[in-house]
C-alpha cells in the first residue's frame, strides 16, 4: 500500500502545481495577446484617463515604439499621442522633380475688334504634377555588314573583304531583358514587397506575355552576374572595426537533405549607423549553427553587437557587446504578468533617456559620458535584479536569466561609444526581409534563397548610402553586361554603394 504523503510533501507538491498553473496561464495569455492583441510595445493606454505604469517617471520606454539607433525614448504627452510632424509645403514636396514650362496662348490671338494682339509678357498661374504610365517596347537590333575591295584588303583576304559592326552584348544570353527591366523586377520584389506572381498581371497588362517561372529565372540569373560585387561587399564589411549581427527564419522548399517544412536562416550583418561607408549584408545558410556563424564572420577582427544567441560567442572577433532592446523586450513581456518587472523597466527607460542626451557625440565622448552618468544606472539595474526573487520558468524569471547571462556583453557598451544601446539598426534590416517574406512566403530552391540574399544586400546597402536603389541596380547591371567585363577587385571597388555615393556627391 502506498505510503501516505506527509504534510510537507503535499505543501511542496501543491506549490509546484501552482507554479506550473501560473506558467501555463502566462503562456496562454501570451498566445492570446499575440493573436488578438496590439503588436506595439506600449505600456500606457491611449485612453487619457488610464493611469500610467510609471507615474513618477518623466519618460517611459513604453510610451513609444521600440527604440531605434536614430530614436531613443521620446517624451510624450499624457494622452500618449505622438507630436505631429510638420507638413511639407507644396514647394518642398515638388523640389526634387524635373520642371518644364508650358505657356497657354490666346485662343484666336485677336482682340474683339479683329486686330492682332501683341505679347507683352507672361504671368505664373500655377503648376501641375504629371505622371507617365509605364510602357514596354521591343527594339529589333541589326548590325550592318560591309565589304571592301581596296588593294590592301584584297591582298590580305585574297578576295573581297567583309566586315560587320560589333554585335551588342545581352545582359543574359538568350533573354531579351535589359538592365532597366530586370532592375525594375528586382526593385518591385524586394523593395516594394511585390512577389513575382503579383507582378505577372502588370507585365501582362503591358502586353508582355511572360510567366512567373521566367521571371524567377531572370532574378536568379541576374543575381549571378552581380555576385562578385556581393562577395566584395562582404569582404569589405569584415574589415570594419564595428559590426552588428542578427538572423531570421526563412523557408526553402527544395533544400538537399531537408524537408520542405524545415527552417533555414538568413543571416544579416551591417555597419554601425554612424559609419562613413554604410553596408548591409544578407547571407543564406541552411541552419543557425556555430559553423554558419563562424563561416560568415571569418576574418572579422573587430567588435560585434548581437543578441544573446549562443553561437555568436563562438565567433572569433575582438569583442562582443549586447543589445538592451532585447533585454527590454523580455521585461516588457514579463510586466504583463508581474508588476515587479516595472522596476527594472524604469531603469532601462532611464538608460535610454540619458542616451538620448548624448547621441550626437562622437564615440570617445559618448564612451566617457556613459562611464560617468550611465554606469550608476546600470549598477542599480543589476542590484534590482539581484533582489527580485522569481520562479525560473516564469516570464520574469526568464527575463532575469536572459539579462544576467548577457551582463558582461551589456556592460561593455560603457566602453564602446561607437555602438548604440540597441541593435535595432540591424533588426530594421531584418525587418525588410520579414516584410518581403510575408509576401513571397518561401524560396523554391537554394539558388532562389541565395538570389534573395544578393539582391537584398545591394538594395539595402544602396538605400543606406542614400542612393536611388533602382537606379543603382540599373547602373551596375549595365556595366556588368558589357563585353569582356572582367574587372579586378580594385576596379570592382568603384561599384560599391558608398563609392557610388561619393561619385554622385562629387558630380553635384
Amino acid at each position: 500500500m502506498e505510503q501516505e504523503k506527509t504534510r510537507e510533501e503535499l505543501i511542496a507538491e501543491n506549490a509546484a502545481q501552482a507554479a506550473r498553473i501560473k506558467e501555463l496561464e502566462e503562456m496562454l495569455q501570451d498566445l492570446q495577446r499575440k493573436i488578438f492583441g496590439t503588436k506595439s510595445e506600449k505600456s500606457v493606454s491611449q485612453d487619457p484617463d488610464q493611469l500610467s505604469l510609471f507615474e513618477d517617471e518623466p519618460v517611459s520606454v513604453f510610451t513609444e515604439s521600440e527604440l531605434t539607433d536614430q530614436q531613443s525614448t521620446q517624451e510624450t504627452k499624457k494622452t500618449g499621442q505622438k507630436p505631429q510632424k510638420r507638413r511639407k509645403s507644396q514647394a518642398e514636396q515638388l523640389a526634387g522633380l524635373p520642371v518644364s514650362a508650358h505657356v497657354y496662348h490666346h485662343e484666336s490671338g485677336l482682340c474683339p475688334f479683329g486686330h492682332p494682339l501683341k505679347v507683352i509678357g507672361k504671368k505664373f498661374v500655377g503648376q501641375k504634377v504629371h505622371y507617365r504610365p509605364a510602357k514596354l517596347w521591343v527594339t529589333k537590333e541589326f548590325i550592318e555588314n560591309y565589304s571592301c575591295d581596296c588593294e590592301e584588303c584584297f591582298a590580305m583576304a585574297g578576295k573581297t573583304a567583309f566586315y560587320s559592326a560589333q554585335r551588342p552584348e545581352k545582359l543574359l544570353p538568350g533573354s531579351p531583358v535589359t538592365p532597366e527591366l530586370l532592375s525594375n523586377i528586382v526593385y518591385q520584389k524586394y523593395s516594394l514587397g511585390t512577389p513575382l506572381y503579383r507582378q505577372l498581371s502588370d507585365w501582362q497588362r503591358l502586353n508582355w506575355e511572360t510567366s512567373e517561372s521566367t521571371l524567377a529565372r531572370l532574378v536568379v540569373r541576374g543575381s549571378q552576374i552581380v555576385q562578385p560585387l556581393y562577395n566584395l561587399l562582404h569582404r569589405e564589411l569584415l574589415k570594419a572595426l564595428y559590426l552588428k549581427g542578427d538572423e531570421t527564419v526563412i523557408q526553402v522548399l527544395r533544400e538537399p537533405g531537408k524537408k520542405p517544412t524545415s527552417e533555414s536562416r538568413m543571416w544579416v550583418m551591417r555597419t554601425i549607423q554612424n559609419a562613413d561607408e554604410q553596408g548591409v549584408f544578407y547571407a543564406y545558410r541552411p541552419d543557425r549553427s556555430t559553423k554558419s556563424a563562424q563561416e560568415l564572420y571569418a576574418g572579422f577582427a573587430g567588435v560585434l553587437q548581437c543578441d544573446g544567441y549562443s553561437v555568436y560567442s563562438a565567433v572569433n572577433c575582438q569583442d562582443r557587446v549586447g543589445c538592451w532592446a532585447h533585454v527590454r523586450r523580455k521585461f516588457f513581456d514579463a510586466a504583463k504578468h508581474d508588476v515587479r518587472a516595472t522596476e527594472p523597466l524604469k531603469l532601462i527607460d532611464r538608460m535610454f533617456h540619458l542616451e538620448k542626451q548624448w547621441r550626437d557625440l562622437d564615440a570617445s565622448a559618448r564612451a566617457h559620458v556613459r562611464q560617468v552618468k550611465l554606469a550608476p544606472v546600470l549598477a542599480s539595474f543589476w542590484n534590482c535584479l539581484a533582489q527580485l526573487p522569481a520562479l525560473p520558468k516564469s516570464a520574469l524569471g526568464k527575463a532575469i536569466y536572459y539579462a544576467s547571462g548577457q551582463k558582461s556583453a551589456l556592460d561593455k557598451l560603457l566602453q564602446y561609444g561607437a555602438f548604440d544601446l540597441s541593435n535595432n539598426t540591424c533588426e530594421q534590416a531584418v525587418k525588410s526581409l520579414v516584410i518581403d517574406r510575408k509576401n513571397f512566403l518561401f524560396s523554391t530552391s537554394v539558388a532562389g534563397a541565395k538570389a534573395n540574399a544578393i539582391w537584398l544586400t545591394l538594395l539595402e546597402s544602396a538605400k543606406a548610402n542614400g542612393l536611388d536603389p533602382q537606379r543603382y541596380l540599373t547602373e551596375i547591371l549595365t556595366a556588368f553586361s558589357q563585353r569582356d567585363f572582367s574587372p579586378t577587385e580594385t576596379e570592382l571597388q568603384a561599384y560599391l554603394p558608398w563609392q557610388q555615393n561619393k561619385k554622385q556627391e562629387q558630380a553635384a
